[in-house]
């Protein structure tokens, strides 16, 4: 079982009457790939400033390996921090860069150079020690401050949305490196991000954060296909929201009355008629044409109006207006785009489709997660 690394304990931080955290406890195992994702002034920063060491908290602990680090500053911390803007020292070399935390640490010459060759084959720039910062591109300059981090061989290294000054193409080169270099280094990485796209492909584990707390901790297939909060469906993928009544129960079937509609949703969780339900449909799963319906299980039919339709990154998407007022976002390759606005259009789902939100789970923790909230 994987030895658990990094307790946050009842973590509370305000700056005047803003409450930044509110009682956040976390726990991290070694050797993993946590992402802290949400939006900006959700708090993702100021909880990893915490565990570097730059920032205290009003209330709480940190842990680490059983050890309270709370006070400890940042050069006493088996931790570095890769921030957004690089912070490369632009009057040295890309040697003396990577070797600045080892002078301060008095290493022996032939130490420095051994780890500083290293550092940079690790990065894929080898020979680059008596290039300047400036002569780099941004990708570079990532790379070197990556390599400045990683040389002092920490326990954790944190990342500060260290990819988000990089053009697309970069930062998805940048995502496979990372992972590549985490599972080479054997060595646990935290990374706060925005971006949705970079969580799902980089992480073991993810907690999404919304106004100081943490919302939802799991796998990307977790926080992706099953979501627990509206919140969390719709910052992570493109999710309909759905308000129903239950007005019958077959087995594991609800039948879920959603305006002039009755729509079958499958569910594990034991709910009662008559109970109030918020669903979560992505708009993928959404089925504008009957030919689609051949491998679902059960016809889920229901009706929209047609408001307007558009293409996006090869996709066509369909905006529909419910009988209640809801509106829901279709959008699919290859979907039939002889839609007008104004038409009448049924609509499909898979029952197994609709994700139950905002309500009590009863959850079971795996064997050996990578972390969780305590």
């Amino acid at each position: 079982m994987a030895k658990k690394l990094i307790d946050l304990i009842g973590i509370s931080k305000s700056y005047g009457d803003k409450v930044i955290l509110d009682d956040l406890n976390l726990y991290l195992n070694e050797n993993r790939f946590l992402t802290i994702l949400g939006p900006s002034g959700c708090g993702k920063t100021t909880t990893l400033r915490i565990l570097g060491g730059f920032e205290t908290p009003d209330k709480g602990r940190v842990i680490f390996e059983g050890k309270d680090i709370t006070m400890l500053p940042p050069n006493e911390r088996q931790v570095n921090t890769v921030f957004q803007k690089y912070a490369l020292f632009t009057h040295m070399n890309i040697e003396e860069n990577i070797a600045f935390g080892l002078k301060i640490k008095n290493k022996s010459k032939s130490y420095i150079m051994d780890k500083v060759k290293y550092a940079l084959k690790l990065v894929n720039l080898d020979g680059y020690e008596k290039r300047m910062p400036d002569s780099l591109s941004g990708g570079q300059q990532q790379r070197i401050a990556i390599a400045r981090a990683i040389v002092n061989e920490p326990r954790v290294l944190l990342l500060d949305e260290p990819l988000g000054a990089l053009d697309l193409k970069l930062r998805q080169d940048m995502q496979y490196e990372l992972i590549r270099l985490k599972n080479e280094l054997g060595i646990t990485f935290v990374y706060v991000t925005h971006d949705q796209e970079e969580a799902l492909t980089m992480s073991d584990t993810i907690v999404v954060m919304n106004q100081g707390q943490f919302e939802q901790i799991g796998t990307p297939d977790e926080i992706y296909n099953h979501p627990k909060t509206s919140y969390v469906a719709t910052f992570v993928g493109n999710a309909n929201i759905l308000k129903g009544k239950v007005v019958e129960i077959n087995g594991s079937y609800a039948q879920v009355q959603i305006g002039n509609d009755t729509v079958s949703v499958y569910t594990e969780e034991i709910v009662k008629v008559g109970e109030q339900l918020t669903l979560a449909v992505r708009s993928e799963n959404i089925l504008l044409d009957e030919a689609e319906m051949e491998n679902v299980v059960e016809q889920n039919e229901a009706e929209g109006t047609g408001k307007e339709k558009n293409f996006a990154a090869g996709q066509l998407r369909v905006l529909l207006a419910l009988s209640d007022g809801t509106e829901i976002t279709a959008s699919r390759f290859g979907m039939n785009a002889n839609i007008q606005p104004g038409q009448q259009i049924k609509w499909y789902f898979d029952p197994r489709n609709a994700i139950v939100v905002d309500r009590e789970f009863k959850t079971k923790e795996p064997a050996d997660m990578s972390g969780g909230i305590q």
